[in-house]
């Protein structure tokens, strides 16, 4: 395993490798066959390391049994580069990734591949 000399990284650097690890921590994490307290406690490491990438949502609360497995309901602040709907853990570990079905892949309204309905979302200030 190679070491890592913290002592000679500046504050964005420590940020960036702080980052890293949790993203590798959550990729390495994730698997269907957790338990609902484990994975609800996953879903909260998850959300806290999105808000520390900057990541922002009306809602990302509720959770529900769909289709076998557990998702959780995402309303992301900027609806117009991220999809609305229901997700499973990896796909917001995705996200987190930049990657997955809820980065919308251009700037219209994009239905994913479960089949659902193209929603969009309006921002009423």
């Amino acid at each position: 395993m190679p070491s890592i000399d913290i002592s000679q990284l500046d504050y964005p650097e420590l940020v960036a490798l702080r980052d890293d690890v949790n993203r590798r921590i959550l990729q390495i994490r994730r698997t269907p066959a957790m338990r609902l307290d484990e994975l609800l406690l996953l879903f909260e490491e998850t959300r806290e390391a999105l808000t520390n990438h900057g990541y922002r949502w009306h809602s990302l609360e509720r959770w529900q049994w769909m289709d076998g497995e557990i998702r959780f309901w995402l309303n992301p602040i900027d609806a117009q580069q991220y999809a609305v709907g229901w997700f499973t853990i990896d796909e917001l570990i995705a996200w987190l990734n930049h990657q997955g079905p809820i980065l919308l892949m251009n700037e219209t309204d994009v239905a994913d591949d479960r089949g659902d309905v193209p929603v969009r979302w309006v921002s009423v200030e």
